[in-house]
């Protein structure tokens, strides 16, 4: 049968994938389809250069995106830009892999506290006695007998009965009952009591981590992270949002994309560990409103629009085989619950990993794409998100690049020279979140940039600034810009006058958060205890330029600690702790959630903290 007229045949590789599509859809759509994920931070906006193919054969002439973001040699040599190249007739495209070096800076360890550990998913060891013809045997009531349970408050569900009476007769009606929240999941031949897993998975809007349990000891036992499969659709909640509204089967795509990716990763941690994906029987998701809502399948259009609602608040609770994951088909799928609008469960798994220090005075802060934000004022939990903007993920940079090798990750000045400090010791090709802050300080310290985040002019710098760094301040207006790195062929790394304004903008709107939950509190930066950074950006940061750029309140640098992955160790909590579970059930129910945005003061509030304080 011939192919309709408006249907073309595209290859992609090196995946091998082909298939029709119809005249006039962009190729990144085409890879949305097929599930092949290509890195598009802009959504497909045309305004990141991000999404680049490479053209073996077909016709597709340059875009005006194309020659703005792409060199000559690149046009030339067939490189495209995705999101503009549009689909004429046949071809054959080439995806580039991604680099295997971007997952080496994404965080996956946080501080935890010990519990005891008791999980939902038990395994007991059962010998049955055989049904005699005297008697009134059900296979059901005498496993259950022989275990000491009964159907009164253990669920058997249809599953398990079907495969149940085989299953007894096979195994001699000797093995292993494998119950998860009260009901009877499996029964396995022979005993398997040690063969109990679990997963806990921080499902971030860059980022997603995986982490293999043992629920006999509590024990790690294999870890792998991702770059979020989604970021084809935009780097930020709002534009998968849009995604999952303006386009067709968006939302479908966008869950496709996450469980997709969620099992490569459950696949890598069952090769580590030498595991069965049978033998996993629970898993427990941590996520912000938007990514939870999407893992589920739930539109989140109207977090989008005032007054920006969630559907649910949670916990939800499924099975494995809903949600097409590969673990035991019945195994328990635990998403936590919200605290409200963009306050999310993982920043209930935050504030589970410091619930030991409840009846403190503390700031905790989640920095990444949003800016999560908790203040505890001895037992009382309030909270608020900010747009921060993924700035300080390296996106919206001239140069911005994920914490990956070849990175700028610290800036200081040595005897009036610029020092940059380079991921792997290699050639600096960009700037990731942590070098800007740096940089940033630093040029705020030196007398560089002033109060307001303009670099200064030439007559305007410090008399007794040295040469070597005053000769490298160059351009006009929005073109000004410090070179912080040159290369030996020729290559620079610049902090351009552009950057500066969108770490302002992110700086501002969490600095704003802070300064209006201290004020709900009616506290000061003076009562804090402690002030906790989370989340990978939180980790890399150095106190003092956290401090020096007014990112957080003025207290002394011992008051602040990193807290890691804090997300995913409240994962790994309600993962290996019922108790703990419940607790988080608890403080999400407990938070306050606070609309910074409908403050009176918010407006007034931003623009101050956009300036910064120096001396």
């Amino acid at each position: 049968m011939e192919r309709p007229l408006t249907q073309n045949r595209v290859l992609f590789l090196p995946a091998n994938q082909s298939a029709d599509f119809p005249s006039g859809l962009s190729v990144l759509e085409a890879c949305h389809q097929l599930g092949i994920v290509l890195s598009a931070p802009c959504g497909g906006a045309g305004i990141c250069g991000n999404c680049a193919i490479v053209v073996k054969s077909g016709d597709y002439p340059p875009t005006p995106a194309d020659l703005e973001y792409l060199t000559a040699d690149e046009i030339g040599r067939g490189t495209r830009l995705a999101c503009q190249a549009k689909i004429t007739g046949d071809s054959v495209l080439l995806i580039p892999e991604p680099k295997k070096e971007e997952i080496t800076g994404i965080l996956t360890f946080g501080e935890k506290r010990a519990v005891e550990v008791c999980p939902s998913v038990k395994k007991l060891s059962v010998k049955v006695e055989k049904p005699e013809l005297d008697g009134n045997p059900f296979d059901s009531e005498d496993l259950l007998f022989a275990a000491g349970l009964s159907a009164d408050n253990l669920h058997v569900p249809l599953s398990m009965l079907r495969h149940l009476p085989d299953r007894l007769r096979q195994s001699d009606y000797q093995g292993t009952l494998v119950i998860s929240d009260e009901k009877l999941i499996d029964f396995e031949v022979g005993d398997t009591r040690e063969l109990c897993f679990g997963l806990a998975v921080d499902i971030g809007t860059t980022t997603v981590v995986g982490k293999l349990v043992d629920l006999t000891s509590g024990r790690i036992v294999a870890i792998c992270p991702r770059l979020n499969s989604q970021r084809s659709y935009g780097d930020d909640v709002i534009s998968r949002i849009s995604y999952a509204n303006d386009k067709e089967n968006g939302l479908s795509f966008l869950q496709q994309a996450i469980v997709n990716m969620l099992n490569e990763i459950i696949d890598d941690l069952l090769r580590q560990a030498g595991a069965k994906a049978e033998h996993v029987y629970e898993m427990v998701v941590v996520g912000n409103s938007v990514m939870e809502h999407l893992f589920l399948g739930v539109n989140p259009r109207y977090l989008a629009e005032m007054p920006y609602v969630p559907v649910f608040r949670g916990p939800h609770i499924l099975t494995a085989q809903e949600l097409g994951l590969h673990l035991h088909a019945d195994g328990h799928v635990y998403v936590f619950p919200l605290i409200g609008r963009y306050v999310g469960g993982d920043t209930v798994g935050v504030l589970l990993t410091l619930a030991a220090k409840l009846q403190q005075i503390w700031l905790a802060v989640d920095i990444g794409t949003n800016g999560e934000i908790l203040l505890c004022n001895r037992g009382q939990i309030i909270s608020c998100s900010t747009a921060a903007g993924p700035a300080f993920e390296g996106a919206h940079i001239a140069q911005g690049m994920r914490a990956t090798a070849g990175a700028i990750d610290r800036v200081k000045a040595d005897s009036g020279e610029i020092k940059c400090h380079v991921i792997g010791d290699a050639p600096a090709i960009g700037i990731c979140g942590s070098g800007l802050i740096d940089a940033i300080g630093t040029l705020l310290l030196m007398g560089v940039i002033d109060e307001t985040g303009r670099i200064k002019l030439d007559d305007e710098l410090p008399v007794d600034l040295a040469s070597i760094t005053r000769e490298r301040i160059v351009g006009q207006g929005r073109e000004r810009r410090v070179i912080l790195k040159k290369e030996d062929d020729g290559s620079e790394v610049s902090l351009m006058q552009r950057d500066i304004r969108e770490a302002q903008l992110a700086k501002g709107a969490i600095a704003t958060g802070i300064e209006i939950l201290l004020q709900e509190a009616k506290i000061g930066p003076e009562n804090l205890e402690a002030i906790y950074l989370a989340g990978a950006f939180g980790h890399y940061i150095r106190k003092d330029m956290a401090l020096a750029i007014g990112l957080i309140p003025k207290v002394l640098e011992e008051k602040i600690h990193f807290i890691g992955n804090a997300a995913c160790t409240g994962a790994e909590l309600a993962l290996v702790s019922t108790r703990e579970r419940e607790l988080a059930e608890t403080l999400a129910m407990t938070a306050r959630y606070v609309e910074i945005s409908a403050n009176p003061s918010f407006q007034d509030i931003f623009a101050n903290k956009m300036f910064f304080e120096l001396g």
